[in-house]
């Protein structure tokens, strides 16, 4: 679909009869086309991208550049392939390039880490086993691409039309770019700013220091430009960035209380405290008993985050316990 002229959203389908679709953007120019994200490495997405160019009177040799917001997989595993069709050159922050062979060539690595952190917030350890390991399918759908390009904040990516400042917004990935196009105000915002979804920002082992402190800076300085359009990678294109802004600020300001307020009962690891919450996923709001080993996972780490950031604000203390952390309120 022709958004407005010479931006083009394709929707990308996940695997396995997932119901949920990456947005891609095809962005035309004098100098040949730029493509923003691309999808997971699947037969179902290749062929919809075909599809999907085609019913756009585009092809494969149009894109010059595969410009790649973040390396989570619903944005990044096709790009290898499509490399390829188009001998086009990938574009990624200096920062997400580092983090792909960790992630993809020696994920067992990343995987004890990542089962170590969640022992450390509270996690039983047979459990935690379980949660590292729910995402182990992912890797048949990704085929890692190294980058040709790497950029910083305020490099520009220009196809003759469109010339884009690279923003920097660690957050929700520690080296998630946003593409900020100041002359026709037009914003591709990946997953740092959705229509109506607070994007995921969690401690991981391959997270910033405090994810949820650098997310919310980089919401105010993309907040800070003038914007008619934000094409975000999931969801409706939409218009008021400003009301988005404020919507994600009210339920992050809400979440923080209520983690500030689980403490109030007593010590709790970061396990503790996502067990007394409920979580959005697919399905809706859920109580923790009731999610899927992975997105108990990504519940825990995700409290681990806000805890982590209300130790920074100076609100809650850490003490150090039988292998775990353990959070008071101050």
């Amino acid at each position: 679909m022709e958004i407005i002229t010479g931006v083009h959203q394709l929707r990308i389908p996940f695997p396995e009869g997932m119901e949920r679709y990456t947005n891609a953007y095809v962005v035309e120019g004098s100098k040949g086309a730029i493509l923003v994200d691309c999808g997971w490495d699947s037969s179902e997405a290749i062929w919809a991208f075909r599809e999907e160019l085609r019913l756009e009177r585009l092809s494969f040799d149009d894109i010059n550049w595969i410009v790649i917001t973040h390396i989570h997989p619903d944005h990044f595993a096709l790009a290898s392939k499509l490399k390829e069709l188009c001998s086009a050159k990938v574009v990624m922050h200096r920062t997400e390039a580092q983090l792909i062979e960790p992630r993809y060539v020696k994920y067992t690595r990343l995987s004890r880490e990542m089962q170590r952190m969640l022992v450390a917030e509270g996690a039983p350890s047979d459990e935690a086993d379980a949660m590292c390991e729910a995402s182990t399918w992912e890797l048949q759908f990704i085929t890692p691409a190294h980058p040709d390009i790497l950029v910083e904040e305020g490099d520009t990516i220009s196809n003759g039309t469109f010339q884009f400042d690279v923003i920097h917004t660690p957050g929700h990935t520690a080296g998630h770019i946003c593409l900020y196009e100041p002359r026709k105000r037009r914003l591709f915002s990946g997953d740092h700013v959705l229509f109506d979804v607070v994007p995921r920002v969690a401690i991981d082992p391959q997270s910033t220091e405090e994810p949820i402190g650098d997310y919310l800076e980089s919401l105010e300085r993309v907040s800070s430009q003038t914007v008619s359009f934000v094409f975000p990678g999931h969801g409706p294109v939409f218009i008021s960035l400003s009301i988005s802004r404020d919507d994600i600020r009210r339920q992050m300001e809400f979440r923080q209380r209520q983690v500030r307020g689980v403490l109030d009962e007593g010590l709790k690891t970061g396990y503790h405290v996502a067990c007394e919450l409920s979580w959005r996923t697919e399905e809706g709001m859920q109580e923790f008993a009731e999610l899927s080993s992975r997105d108990r996972r990504v519940a825990v780490l995700e409290a681990a985050a806000w805890l982590r950031r209300l130790v920074r604000l100076g609100e809650v203390g850490v003490v150090e316990r039988d292998g775990a952390r353990f959070y008071l309120a101050k």
